[in-house]
């Protein structure tokens, strides 16, 4: 069904251009796309992998638009600000955000969220690495995306990170809110 609608927006498109209609059109700013990208492009690939594994509903409704229309840098920073709005929901913390938040709700001396019991060197350590990963992603990934035009500019790249989004925010509804004495 994506193919056959892909297929009539590309025809319509090819339409419009021959009759003239499409020239103001297009000197607007757009979607690094101007055209649809054939149904055996890559890209349409991996938009199609997009609605396959990106199935988060937090993330779907904020990034896959704009994955689709070639957003790419944007449509990663909605992943991780869904991310970021779910924590904060969770914990009841709407005060922060981003790295600081996540230094504190996974704090390895006293999380708010965690996995396990942390009694052995191994859970421990997955409190501590998750940790560093969730605010790493926050100062390495969210903040670039959000304060540099195109930091990223390739969809391959794009998923790759909303995949992550997806991972840390399915490993966060998965993480039980611990008690004050623990």
């Amino acid at each position: 069904m994506t193919l056959k609608l892909i297929d009539s927006l590309r025809q319509l498109q090819r339409t419009i251009k021959e009759i003239g209609l499409g020239g103001g059109a297009l000197a607007l700013p757009a979607p690094k796309l101007l055209l649809l990208p054939s149904a055996t492009s890559h890209e349409a690939k991996e938009e199609l992998l997009f609605s396959e594994i990106v199935t988060e509903i937090e993330i779907v409704e904020v990034s896959r638009d704009l994955f689709e229309s070639g957003f790419f840098n944007q449509s990663v920073t909605e992943a991780f600000k869904a991310l970021d709005l779910f924590i904060q929901d969770k914990v009841g913390r709407t005060d922060l955000s981003g790295t600081e938040l996540m230094q504190l709700v996974f704090s390895t001396s006293k999380p708010i969220l965690t996995w396990t019991k942390r009694k052995t060197l191994s859970e421990q350590n997955e409190q501590k690495g998750y940790q560093f990963i969730y605010s790493g992603s926050f100062i390495g990934i969210r903040s670039p995306c959000t304060h540099a035009k195109e930091w990223v500019s390739d969809h391959s790249e794009a998923l790759d990170l909303i995949l992550l989004a997806q991972h840390l925010l399915r490993k966060a509804k998965k993480a039980a809110i611990t008690k004050p004495s623990q």
